[in-house]
């Protein structure tokens, strides 16, 4: 799937060529493109292999008991090369695919970083983000 848009209210070039390419729409994807299109002089093409993110899986937290468990549309389904910590087995690892990537199908998961992260962001300068 081929995300043409132009997320700087310019529409799309109808050209095949771009400035930048970026490949996967997951969160860091989508937040490069969007960062490379705050300049007006650069086209930028992001692309996905995957639907849409308008999708009932995507935005209910109970949906997620749909896409994780199993390859499907959203989520590859990948799994780990055999690891000897639990006997040779391989770890089920689930990766999204579609826009917003992996984190359309965390099922809203929210883990709080830890207080030294926080308060050592704050001492190199990032005002406001101690813990």
């Amino acid at each position: 799937m081929t995300l043409n848009a132009s997320l700087n209210g310019r529409p799309p070039r109808a050209s095949a060529e771009f400035d930048y390419i970026v490949i996967g729409a997951g969160s860091a994807g989508c937040a490069l493109a969007a960062r490379l299109t705050e300049s007006q002089s650069v086209s930028v093409a992001l692309l996905e292999n995957g639907p849409h993110d308008h999708h009932f899986s995507v935005f209910t937290p109970i949906a997620l008991a749909s896409t994780v468990p199993k390859a499907g549309p959203r989520n590859y389904g990948y799994y780990s090369v055999p690891q000897p910590g639990p006997d040779g087995r391989r770890s089920y690892q689930p990766r999204g695919k579609g826009l917003g990537g992996s984190s359309s199908i965390n099922d809203i998961v929210y883990i709080r970083g830890h207080r030294r992260d926080y308060d050592e962001w704050a001492r190199l300068g990032c005002t406001g983000w101690r813990f």
